[in-house]
C-alpha cells in the first residue's frame, strides 16, 4: 500500500510539472483530477472543482457542443484524438474571461471505471503573436501597394512626357522613336499596376498582363485585330517581378516588330504568342507570326534596331537562349531555366 501510495504521490507530482492543463474527468463528466496546470490556465484551486461538472471550466455557447463531442467519442474504439477539429475550443477562467485553447481527449477503462483525460493548452499568447504577425503582414502590403502605385503613376507621368515632346518635333522617324519609348515605360508600368491590383504583391498572372500590352500595342500601331489575329496562351503561368520586368520588355518588342513590319500594306496575318513549361521547369516564351519575315541579311547578332539589341541584351542578362527563324514568317523564342532571373536581370546595360 504505500508502495501504491508513493508512485500516486510521484505520479501526481510529474503531472504537476507540466505547462499544459490536465484534467481527468469520470463517466458523469465530473473532475476527479486537476493538476497545477490546469489550476494556473482556469484560476481555480484542485479542491474548487474537485467533484464539479467540466462545463464550470467551459463557456456557455460551447457547452453542449463539448458533451455531443464526448458521447461521441466514447462510442469510438479509438482511444485518445484531438478536439477541435471542427470548430474552435474555448475554456472558461475563474473570472469570467474566456481563452482560446487546443486539446486533446483520451479514455480510458481502469478495473470497469472509464475515466476521461483532457490534457488542454492556453493559446491566448500564441494567438496574440499571430494577431500581430497578420496586422504587420497587412501594413506591409499596404506599403508594397502604394510603392507600386507610385511607381506605376511615375512611368505613366514619363511615358506623358514622351507623348508631349513627340508633338514639338516633325521628323517622323523621331516621333516614332518617341512612340517605342512611351510602348517601353508603359509595359513596365503595367507590371506595377498589376502588382498594385493583385492580392499577391510577388507575382502576376501573365495572361493578364499580356492581354493588356497587347491591346495598348494594337492601338499605338493602329492595327485591326480583325486584320491581324492573334491566339495566346500563357498557360496561367504567374511570374515574380524580377522575371516580369524583362520579359515584359522583350514581349513588347517582340510584338512591336510584328506590328510595324510583318503585315506591310494592310494584309492580313496571325500572331501566335505562347508561354510553356517543361518537365525540367524549362520556361519557353516564343512569338511567331505569318507575316513576310525578316530580311536575309538581319539577324540577332549584328541588328541595329534598338528593338533587337535589347532583347538579345536582355536575354543574355537572364541567362537565356534565344533563338530566331525567319522561314514563311518569323519566330522569335526565349528559352530559360526556373522562376527567378539573376540578380540585376531587370537592368539594361
Amino acid at each position: 500500500m504505500n508502495r501504491l501510495i508513493s508512485e500516486s504521490v510521484l505520479l501526481a507530482r510529474i503531472l504537476d510539472l507540466a505547462d499544459d492543463a490536465i484534467i481527468t474527468t469520470d463517466l458523469d463528466q465530473r473532475i476527479q483530477y486537476f493538476n497545477a496546470g490546469a489550476e494556473r490556465a482556469f484560476g481555480y484551486s484542485r479542491d474548487e472543482v474537485f467533484g464539479q461538472p467540466v462545463d464550470i471550466l467551459i463557456p456557455a455557447g460551447f457547452r453542449h457542443a463539448h458533451s455531443q463531442h464526448v458521447k461521441e467519442f466514447s462510442a469510438q474504439s479509438q482511444a485518445s484524438r484531438r478536439m477541435g477539429d471542427r470548430r474552435e475550443i474555448f475554456g472558461l477562467h475563474k473570472n469570467g474571461t474566456q481563452f482560446p485553447a487546443e486539446a486533446s481527449i483520451s479514455k480510458a477503462d481502469l478495473d470497469g471505471t472509464v475515466l476521461y483525460m483532457v490534457i488542454l493548452r492556453d493559446i491566448t499568447a500564441r494567438r496574440e503573436a499571430e494577431f500581430k504577425i497578420r496586422q504587420s503582414l497587412r501594413e506591409k502590403e499596404a506599403l508594397l501597394q502604394e510603392i507600386h502605385h507610385r511607381v506605376k503613376n511615375n512611368l505613366q507621368v514619363v511615358s506623358s512626357l514622351l507623348g508631349l515632346q513627340s508633338r514639338q518635333v516633325s521628323d517622323e522617324e523621331i516621333r516614332r522613336a518617341f512612340r517605342e519609348s512611351q510602348n517601353r515605360v508603359h509595359s513596365m508600368s503595367l507590371i506595377h499596376e498589376r502588382l498594385y491590383q493583385s492580392k499577391d504583391l510577388a507575382e502576376i498572372d501573365c495572361q493578364e498582363y499580356a492581354d493588356q500590352l497587347v491591346g495598348h500595342l494594337f492601338r499605338s500601331y493602329g492595327v485591326s485585330l480583325s486584320r491581324v489575329k492573334l491566339d495566346m496562351d500563357f498557360g496561367g503561368e504567374r511570374m515574380p517581378m524580377a522575371l516580369a520586368v524583362p520579359i515584359g520588355l522583350i514581349l513588347n518588342e517582340l510584338l512591336s516588330n510584328c506590328l510595324k513590319h510583318a503585315f506591310p500594306q494592310g494584309r492580313d496575318g496571325r500572331i501566335t504568342v505562347t508561354l510553356a513549361r517543361s518537365e525540367g521547369e524549362t520556361l519557353t516564351l516564343r512569338v511567331s507570326d505569318n507575316g513576310i519575315g525578316l530580311p536575309q541579311n538581319v539577324n540577332l547578332w549584328n541588328a541595329r534596331s534598338l528593338g533587337l539589341r535589347l532583347v538579345r541584351i536582355l536575354s543574355e542578362q537572364m541567362g537565356a537562349e534565344l533563338k530566331m527563324v525567319s522561314e514563311q514568317g518569323t519566330s522569335m523564342e526565349l528559352v530559360f531555366q526556373g522562376q527567378s532571373a539573376p540578380a540585376g536581370a531587370a537592368a539594361i546595360q
